[in-house]
Order: structure tokens, then C-alpha cells, then sequence
């Protein structure tokens, strides 16, 4: 396609410069220049390549089965709206969002603003016909730093309910930067994912809640363990975190490490023993959770190397103090 700039002086101008312009008398005519293979291999080799990965039949008569009906990919939503909303009918929903921002960031952008950095805002608009703003929230902040912003470029979505609204905040965080396992539970629980469900409630069984420091009275950080014992044997992940919560006693935080200990210890134990009963767990009870951190640190010392392997290791090691029949893994 060619690309046509007024006006005789550019004409002299443009010639100079780019060497395929065709100077006429009332217009140049910017044609693009002809790639040659053998002029540029390397960048051809690499159209080629990236198009051939994208699209197969790149350079074919007859196109193969589109992927999206191969391999069965999810349906397009509707295309957003671009709208030009005051920042002040813009709203933030904190129940899954992240509840921390980072001041710095947002002084920063609004003390550098640049509007080709800025991009747009993806927004939701909810059926009150309010504005969320789902992926933006340090830019939509740092405007409220500025007098001289009054609106903001924003793409607009519809969704049927807040579900659909944090599905999206996670999708669009994810994509671009990385969303922590703490949000990303908090989102999931919200549009009622049925293993965070889950996970959210054998936390609270326990009086425990998703924390993001592991050092929070009642808060438990390795929320990613957990889910994965839960979407693998939810009845077992129940039996361990509760196990580790009567030992622990009065909220005592512990980690991951620990949960997939105790779960790959009872799962190589099955059939043989209950570690969650009798006098399993009261060895464990006397032996504090301290006590098994400390038995799971020695035992990957002595290994050289970590894994829940290792781990449960020590833990059956615990479980087998004093005892004349000792327990032995599957």
C-alpha cells in the first residue's frame, strides 16, 4: 500500500533521504521497498519461521483445520469499548485486588507521566452502570496525584457479575506481570473455583486463613501446597492441615514444606498406619512443629538435596523413635 505525503518541498526533502520515494508533481508516493531473500536471509528465515509456528498454512493453497476447532479453544468475548471516563466515576474492588499498592510506583507514574506509556485502563462496567477498574490500578491512582489529568482512556467491558470481573483481573495480571499465589486464591474462592473453595475451606475449618507472610499468627502463606494436595486427594489434604494445625496449637504458622511432609508420609504409609491417630500423632504432638522443621532441615543436610521425598522422610523417621517395629514406607 502506498503512503502519499502532500506537497512539492517534502518531495526534495523525502528523495534524499529515502532513495525509493517517487517524487511526482503533486505528491510523493512512499512505496514500501521490496524485501529480497537474498538480500536479507536472516530476516526472512525468521518471518518465515514465526509465521509458520503461528499459522501452518502460511504460504499454502489449502488451510489445515484452524486450531481453535482442533483442539477445542474457548470462544472470544465480545470486544470492549474504548471510553474517555473521569477518573472520579472510576471504582477499585479491593475484595480481590491486591490490598497492598506500592506508593513509590504510583508516585513515580504520576510524577513521570507520559501518556504513550499509559495505555488504556481495562474496565468493567457492571450492570448499575458503575466503572471497576479490573487491570490499571496504579495508573488510575497516580492520575488522582495529578490536577491536570481529569480522564482516562479506558477499554470497557461488560460482565454479568463480580465472578466474571475477577476472572479477568487475574487473566490480565497474569499475561503481564506475575500475580501472587495469595491473589490469585483470592480471586479463584471469589468466582468459586472449586478447588480454592475447597482450600479456603479447610482453611477456616481450622480458624486458619491465606496469608502472604508466614509469619502471621493463624496465617498460612504456602497456599499453592495446599491447593495441590486438594485438586490430587481432598479428603487427605483435609486430614493434613488439620493434623498440623492440633499440632501446632494456638495458630502457630507453618509451611509448605512441612504440609507436603506429613502428606507424602501418610500417602507411602498407606495401608500401614494412620499418622493422623493414636499415638502417630501424639509423637508428633510432643515433637512441636519446631521440632519437625528442624528434623526436615537435618534430613535434607544429610541428603544434600530437598523434595517432599526427603521430607516425609524425616518425618517417618520421628514416627519411628523408640519404637521396636518400625514403619516402613510402601
Amino acid at each position: 500500500m502506498n503512503t502519499f505525503v502532500s506537497g512539492e518541498s517534502d518531495a526534495k526533502g523525502l528523495s534524499v533521504i529515502l532513495p525509493y520515494i517517487a517524487v511526482g508533481p503533486a505528491a510523493v508516493a512512499i512505496r514500501r521497498p521490496e524485501l529480497k531473500t537474498t538480500q536479507h536471509p536472516t530476516i526472512m528465515n525468521i518471518l518465515n519461521k514465526q509465521c509458520n509456528a503461528l499459522a501452518p498454512n502460511f504460504g499454502r493453497t489449502h488451510a489445515p483445520t484452524p486450531k481453535r476447532e482442533k483442539f477445542s479453544w474457548a470462544e472470544p468475548c465480545s470486544l470492549g469499548t474504548f471510553i474517555m471516563i473521569k477518573k472520579q466515576d472510576l471504582n477499585i474492588d479491593g475484595s480481590y485486588q491486591r490490598d497492598q499498592v506500592s506508593k513509590s510506583k504510583v508516585l513515580d507514574i504520576a510524577r513521570d507521566w507520559d501518556w504513550k506509556l499509559f495505555g488504556t485502563l481495562s474496565v468493567i462496567m457492571r450492570k448499575d452502570m458503575s466503572f471497576w477498574v479490573y487491570d490499571g490500578g496504579h495508573r488510575c491512582r497516580a492520575s488522582f496525584l495529578r490536577d491536570d489529568i481529569t480522564e482516562l482512556p479506558c477499554m470497557v467491558f461488560q460482565a454479568d457479575d463480580e465472578k466474571t470481573e475477577a476472572r479477568a483481573f487475574v487473566g490480565a495480571n497474569t499475561m503481564k506481570s506475575i500475580v501472587s499465589a495469595y491473589h490469585k486464591h483470592r480471586a479463584a474462592v471469589l468466582t468459586g473455583e472449586p478447588v480454592a473453595v475447597m482450600a479456603q475451606s479447610i482453611l477456616e475449618k481450622n480458624g486458619y486463613f491465606a496469608a502472604q507472610c508466614s509469619s502471621t499468627k493463624y496465617g498460612f502463606a504456602a497456599i499453592n501446597a495446599l491447593l495441590s494436595q486438594v485438586k490430587e486427594d481432598a479428603v487427605l489434604a483435609e486430614k493434613v492441615f488439620t493434623a498440623c494445625a492440633i499440632i501446632g496449637q494456638d495458630g502457630e504458622p507453618f509451611s509448605g514444606e512441612l504440609l507436603d511432609a506429613m502428606y507424602v508420609c501418610q500417602k507411602k504409609l498407606e495401608g500401614k498406619a494412620d499418622i493422623f491417630k493414636g499415638e502417630h500423632i501424639e509423637r508428633l504432638k510432643t515433637e512441636t512443629l519446631s521440632g519437625i522443621e528442624s528434623a526436615i532441615r537435618r534430613e535434607k543436610h544429610i541428603a544434600g538435596k530437598g523434595g517432599a521425598n526427603i521430607c516425609a522422610k524425616a518425618v517417618l523417621d520421628l514416627l519411628n523413635k523408640k519404637r521396636k517395629r518400625r514403619l516402613l514406607f510402601n
